[in-house]
């Protein structure tokens, strides 16, 4: 790769919360990170997005990946298993039924990273100083943006109703993107626990500190807790650095 990548990720129960329902994955030498948040209550939210950070982790490392510029992308075809076994699951448990996840993740190879996606969890991307929203969130709110015949037919738009998951239909699509990275570029991937207990604002000025991602996956979890940690918050941080610079944390 012409790019290490500095990586650090965490995940958190809140101050809210009894039981913990995201999940992350961290599998640098795939240069794979994702974060599932699950839903469904206590114990089976917990149970989707383990189950599909499992699948997606078993499914990248099966070694049967095909390779070419029409073959189909690893990782959506690694969350399309994730969908198939959490789905599955959902059916035969009763315990477990309706059960489902977000997830965001992403792949590295090369001078590009896959970005996908499914729910609302979200991937921000911190380059030259601008942080972007790379991922759109699967809620009632953006289909009723998208389609204004539908407003109102589905209940109120509120900003927790994702109208997409992992684990709840048969069959699911997931948003893909390729973006060329750059040196210096810094991806962050978080759960809603962030999301909504942060305002975009302060997250760049706690990416742009001039921490280490260590110390500022810490600082973004705690930010989220001071401010009422009403969620479970899980953060992934993943900074490129082109070959030629000088490693470090």
């Amino acid at each position: 790769m012409p790019f290490h990548f500095l990586h650090a990720g965490a995940t958190d129960v809140g101050l809210q919360r009894t039981h913990n329902e995201d999940a992350i994955l961290l599998e640098p030498e795939r240069g794979v990170f994702v974060i599932c948040d699950g839903m469904g209550g206590h114990a089976s939210g917990a149970v989707a997005s383990q189950l599909a950070v499992t699948t997606i982790g078993d499914s990248l490392g099966a070694g049967d990946v095909e390779v070419g510029p029409d073959a189909p992308e690893p990782l959506v075809l690694a969350i399309l298993a994730a969908n198939q076994a959490v789905y599955s699951r959902s059916q035969s448990d009763p315990q477990c039924h309706g059960m489902g996840t977000t997830v965001v993740g992403l792949r590295f190879a090369d001078d590009r990273v896959h970005v996908c996606h499914i729910g609302d969890s979200r991937i921000y991307l911190l380059r030259g100083g601008e942080l972007l929203q790379i991922t759109r969130d699967h809620s009632l709110i953006n289909l009723y943006a998208d389609h204004p015949d539908l407003v109102g037919k589905l209940g109120p738009a509120h900003s927790n109703i994702i109208v997409r998951a992992v684990g709840l239909h048969e069959f699911v699509e997931v948003d893909h993107k390729v973006i060329t990275v750059e040196d210096g570029d810094l991806y962050l991937l978080c759960s809603d626990g962030l999301i909504d207990m942060t305002e975009d604002w302060m997250v760049r000025e706690m990416l742009t500190a001039g921490e280490t991602v260590d110390e500022t996956v810490a600082t973004l979890i705690r930010a989220a807790n001071s401010n009422g940690g009403a969620d479970n918050v899980s953060v992934i941080l993943v900074r490129a650095e082109s070959q030629s610079a000088p490693a470090g944390q």
